[in-house]
């Protein structure tokens, strides 16, 4: 249910929906500037949060002497009692959206029906992360446009169950796209890691955790919770299976030995490799020497347990080794 002409024609809306039974949201609004004005000055709110959505423009926002940049598309969350503003730059034009939410703990009901449980749970998912700038998704325009509808239409009796089901999918979205977002830094953060280990292979201390976790810029337990959350397996896992990839490579290049290769990759030992190599591609190295693998009948390459097709390719390296 989009606005109707009259409600979209309007350059600002301010609501508060106390007045509509909801407490815990003492403000929503609505502007859509076709020209820019003065900035908005510094300001706070006491025990809520303010989350703001654009839709349309760019918006330059400051807090805590940082400044924000925003851009169509994009959420911005201000926590309680921060202070912020434009920082004396204008509200420019677009189509921005905002809601203040209270802070469930100081109230006796929940957030917008919700029970004294779920409304923690939904006010810590929005408040637990430093996380404050970050993609929003389109229909949430959608979702705001369809409370402002509801406010401004004729009183009905599930005009506040539909308000509040508009703002709840709202608020859950916003937690979905922020979750999505740190996803998508952790996985640029190891991207870098990646690299590095693909640079690396030949240099066994270049692929230790502690140093994987030195260039994110993480300590080594929060690094290794992190990687094992995105990638699926230990960090130290996965530098392994990189390795072991690499040595498939390698032996089959004509003239490999298993040894020459096992020692150039950083294994301790030619047993160790051939213990690795084994467990992760059901083969033995030995099976994979160009002379053999090529065409002879001799030798084969890893079966669809190895590392390429079967169970252990789900959990290895990403673009290496299956998902």
């Amino acid at each position: 249910m989009s606005l109707t002409p009259e409600l979209r024609a309007r350059s600002r809306i301010v609501s508060d929906l106390r007045r509509h039974g909801l407490g815990s949201v003492p403000m929503l609004g609505r502007y859509n500037l076709t020209h820019a004005r003065p900035g908005l000055r510094d300001h706070r709110h006491r025990g809520a949060i303010e989350i703001c959505y654009l839709a349309r423009g760019r918006q330059i926002y400051h807090v805590g002497g940082s400044r924000y940049s925003l851009r169509g598309g994009d959420l911005f969350i201000t926590f309680p009692d921060e202070v912020h503003g434009t920082g004396g730059e204008p509200e420019e034009k677009g189509l921005l959206y905002w809601m203040t939410l209270l802070d469930p703990a100081g109230r006796d009901g929940g957030l917008m029906g919700l029970t004294r449980h779920q409304s923690r749970a939904l006010w810590k998912n929005l408040t637990g992360s430093s996380l404050r700038h970050f993609p929003g998704t389109p229909d949430m325009q959608g979702q705001l446009d369809r409370v402002i509808r509801a406010i401004h239409s004729a009183p009905s009796p599930l005009a506040r169950t539909r308000i509040a089901n508009d703002l709840i999918a709202f608020l859950l979205a916003v937690v979905d796209a922020r979750e999505a977002s740190a996803r998508g830094n952790e996985r640029r953060r190891f991207g870098k890691v990646l690299d590095h280990l693909q640079a690396h292979l030949d240099e066994p201390e270049e692929q230790t955790v502690a140093r994987m976790a030195e260039l994110t810029g993480l300590s080594v337990s929060r690094f290794k919770a992190a990687f094992k959350q995105e990638m699926g397996i230990p960090p130290a896992e996965y530098a392994l299976r990189c390795r072991i990839e690499e040595a498939a490579r390698r032996l089959a290049r004509h003239g490999a030995t298993v040894t020459g290769v096992a020692f150039d990759l950083g294994f301790s030992s030619s047993q160790y490799f051939a213990s690795a190599f084994k467990r992760f591609t059901n083969a033995n190295p030995s099976e994979l020497l160009g002379g053999k693998a090529e065409g002879s009948g001799k030798g084969r390459q890893p079966n669809s347990r190895g590392f390429r097709n079967g169970r252990e390719a789900t959990a290895g390296p990403r673009g290496l080794a299956g998902g």
